[in-house]
């Protein structure tokens, strides 16, 4: 916002950001919470990751998009609602549905950490590119992040309208001999 608009107080650049917040994230993260399972988890991250990259690729090239605040907002609002109408929303659930059954918690524990590393890193990072790549060079970076993403979701199955034991069901399930070869505890009976 201060590359934007440089000359606004602190309380105006807060007051946009919460605007966007309460017009476009909010919406879109209500959006996604009741049609993700009728799109599908993978479509409504394909959705998100394409109108992202779109977006931030075209604040990037298009210079007067970034110097003037009423297309900025609009812009960068769109792509929070499609943050939230996606992956914002999406990568927190599939972790818990695509793992096998026998490896789901620490499958969804493994991916929650690795998001968190990427948030601190982000949080480090961001600051750091903008002062060499400046804004539009930021902007581009976050477009063809988008893009990786809509291409790593290739990779993922689709578990919407799936119960998590079909989802689950390509992993093999113990044999009998398996569960009939541990022996029994004994049981010791005071008297």
């Amino acid at each position: 916002m201060k590359q934007v608009n440089p000359t606004a107080t602190i309380e105006t650049k807060l007051a946009w950001s919460l605007g966007m917040f309460v017009l476009f994230a909010v919406p879109g993260y209500l959006m996604a919470v009741m049609r993700m399972d009728r799109i599908g988890h993978r479509r409504l991250q394909f959705i998100g990751f394409s109108v992202m990259a779109v977006l931030f690729v075209t604040l990037a090239a298009v210079p007067p998009l970034t110097e003037h605040v009423g297309p900025f907002l609009a812009l960068l609002g769109l792509s929070y609602f499609f943050i939230e109408f996606g992956p914002n929303t999406t990568t927190f659930v599939l972790p818990s549905e695509v793992f096998p059954v026998s490896v789901r918690t620490t499958g969804h524990g493994i991916s929650a950490g690795i998001g968190k590393l990427g948030a601190f890193v982000g949080v480090f990072l961001v600051p750091v590119l903008e002062d060499h790549i400046g804004l539009r060079g930021l902007l581009a970076v976050a477009g063809g992040s988008a893009v990786l993403g809509f291409l790593v979701t290739r990779l993922l199955p689709e578990p919407a309208q799936r119960s998590l034991e079909d989802v689950g069901a390509g992993e093999q399930a113990p044999s009998a001999v398996e569960l009939t070869s541990v022996e029994p505890t004994p049981i010791i009976r005071s008297a």
